[in-house]
């Protein structure tokens, strides 16, 4: 009895220690980062919260955790670009649907080319905003490798060796 306090208290004590690592999905189903964050699930989306406080809706758990990342390592400008680029892909591909939808219901030929005309900067709009959001949660996964090994990171006091020519 005695050994399996001792192995538990040793558990728990090495649980704390790496908690600052770590993500995981506890049993509501929630995710749980860093030991600051907690990723809810919404239909659709995510509800990231610091203690009680929401901080912001994402649409992807990679975005949202992305944005845990961030702001872990006080990133604030890449938290509110990850923030605000995936809420204008929501916004805009939900108006990519609709669109779509609506020109393939009408029966007027002038009607739905004059819609798929209207689409097409949008769908260019939505790849650029996909490309910025990748851009972003590369930079977030970098951020947290770096975090995980620190080998990554360039010293300043590096010699360089100059030659005569």
């Amino acid at each position: 009895m005695i050994k399996e306090q001792e192995a538990e208290r040793w558990v728990n004590a090495e649980f704390q220690s790496i908690l600052p690592a770590l993500i995981w999905q506890n049993e509501d189903g929630e995710y749980e980062a860093f030991g600051h964050y907690r990723i809810v699930p919404q239909n659709p989306g995510y509800r990231v919260y610091i203690e009680e406080d929401e901080q912001g809706f994402f649409n992807s758990t990679r975005t949202a955790i992305s944005w845990c990342v961030a702001d872990k390592y006080k990133r604030y400008n890449l938290a509110r670009e990850l923030l605000t680029y995936d809420n204008m892909l929501a916004h805009i591909s939900n108006d990519i649907f609709v669109r779509t939808g609506m020109a393939n219901k009408t029966k007027d030929p002038d009607r739905r080319e004059s819609i798929e005309m209207k689409l097409e900067p949008k769908i260019i709009q939505k790849r650029e905003l996909e490309s910025q959001l990748t851009k972003c949660v590369n930079w977030a996964k970098y951020l947290q490798q770096k975090g995980f090994e620190n080998e990554t990171s360039r010293s300043g006091s590096a010699t360089t060796i100059k030659t005569n020519r």
